[in-house]
């Protein structure tokens, strides 16, 4: 199956551990000795509509990704997370939480 960017930018990513939604893909980086996709970015989250900066962005290895599904990236590993008691994976975990 091809995927193109944009399609690929449409999907959520989603830790399949935690079932945390990590957010979208925003970049991908490319290795260019090989000519293949090495990571997916997602950007952090603007803090007051960008006023204050941003989250730190996530880089989600390519080699971690299990499923590129219609809807969704599956993704096994889960330190993509912020360490345990930052504001930021409270709020990740906190908006998986319906």
């Amino acid at each position: 199956m091809q995927v193109t960017l944009s399609e690929i930018r449409k999907k959520e990513i989603v830790d399949t551990k935690t079932g945390v939604i990590l957010g979208r893909a925003d970049d991908i980086s490319f290795d260019s000795e090989t000519a293949s996709v090495s990571s997916m970015i997602i950007y952090g989250r603007p803090k007051l509509f960008g006023f204050l900066g941003r989250d730190s962005d996530l880089s989600v290895n390519f080699e971690d990704i299990t499923l590129i599904g219609k809807d969704a990236i599956l993704v096994t590993d889960s330190h993509y997370l912020p360490e345990s008691g930052s504001d930021e994976k409270e709020k990740r975990l906190s908006e998986a939480n319906f």
